[in-house]
């Protein structure tokens, strides 16, 4: 063989390893996902995982309880490494909750991050002002509808009040819990909804009985620490992910040992049935129920939750792909586990 044979032969070498290596970093999809959508995520993950050999990794996106800010939150670049599937999404816990009037703007700095990284393949949405903001900074490159949330009432197990309906609440001077409608679309959505029932809209909505917050999770800690009498949520069983995101870290670190020997041997059934458990446990640690919005059980407000394939998605396939698995009847199921309406 002759010099300029052997170069050759060295040159295509070099061609197939990298064809390779660009064939499986393809491999991976990076998701962007919030607190609420975490651990049904990571359970579709893993299923998705097992049946298309393909890694989904899932990086936070979450508004700030304060100033402060989680290692993983904002830093976009940081995250393109593989989180542990079963991890709990980081949290900060603060001194005391921000200020209701501030509107706290960490998901926007994010999405606008996201635009300047120019770095991810899909992003989950609950909020129509994120999904739009996603299309004016031509983020977005097509969208897919994957199920729906519920506007539902939560008030302390028992129902000590004997709370009815939202009418109950601000008549008989109790407090209710609401997201604050100028920080976030699920707000904007609660706060039309509630001005709808309370006299058909035409009167003004008691705001002395009426707790802003800006996140569902501290809407869902005053309910818990009894600071408020009732709260406005999206979807039923939020209370479930609630606990999920506080106490996950406990019960991760009681089965550390277990769970990081799953993961090297790349037990992917036993790591989706030690998170399955894990959901378990935290549903016995009930601490709400559900009461009807009005006086009609019947009568329901759904918000569309959507998968949105960004415009630096490596490979749409793979988007479509993930979507479709959500859309099944396997994925269903899921969803379903967790209270999530399919689409």
């Amino acid at each position: 063989m002759t010099t300029m044979q052997r170069l050759s032969m060295i040159l295509l070498l070099c061609a197939v390893i990298g064809s390779g290596c660009a064939s499986r970093e393809n491999t991976h999809l990076y998701i962007y996902c919030n607190e609420t959508f975490w651990y049904v995520m990571q359970e579709e993950a893993l299923f998705f995982n097992k049946l298309f050999d393909c890694q989904v990794i899932l990086i936070p996106i979450r508004a700030e309880r304060t100033a402060v800010k989680t290692e993983d939150s904002i830093k976009v670049g940081t995250n393109r490494r593989a989180l542990t599937p079963w991890r709990s999404m980081p949290l900060e816990q603060a001194d005391s909750p921000a200020p209701h009037t501030q509107i706290n703007p960490d998901i926007e700095r994010q999405l606008d991050r996201i635009s300047e990284e120019h770095f991810g393949d899909l992003l989950l949405s609950d909020s129509l002002k994120h999904a739009e903001k996603i299309h004016n900074i031509a983020m977005s490159a097509k969208e897919y509808p994957v199920c729906y949330l519920t506007l539902t009432m939560l008030v302390p197990e028992g129902n000590p009040k004997r709370v009815r309906s939202i009418k109950d609440v601000l008549d008989a001077d109790q407090k209710l819990g609401i997201m604050n409608p100028s920080f976030d679309g699920l707000g904007e959505a609660s706060w039309n909804v509630l001005s709808r029932i309370v006299a058909g809209g035409e009167s003004a909505i008691p705001m002395e009985r009426i707790q802003l917050y800006e996140r569902q999770y501290d809407l869902m800690e005053a309910l818990e620490l009894g600071n408020i009498d009732a709260a406005l949520v999206w979807n039923a069983t939020c209370q479930v992910n609630f606990l999920l995101v506080k106490y996950a870290k406990e019960y991760n670190e009681a089965n550390e040992k277990e769970m990081r020997e799953a993961e090297r041997k790349k037990e992917k059934e036993k790591l989706r049935f030690m998170l399955q458990e894990m959901h378990n446990r935290i549903v016995e640690m009930s601490f709400a129920e559900e009461v009807p919005l009005t006086d009609n059980p019947e009568e329901r407000y759904r918000v569309a939750i959507r998968l949105i394939a960004l415009s630096s998605a490596h490979n749409f396939g793979h988007c479509e792909r993930f979507a479709d698995f959500m859309r099944s009847k396997q994925g269903k199921m899921v969803m379903q586990r967790y209270g999530f309406v399919p689409e």
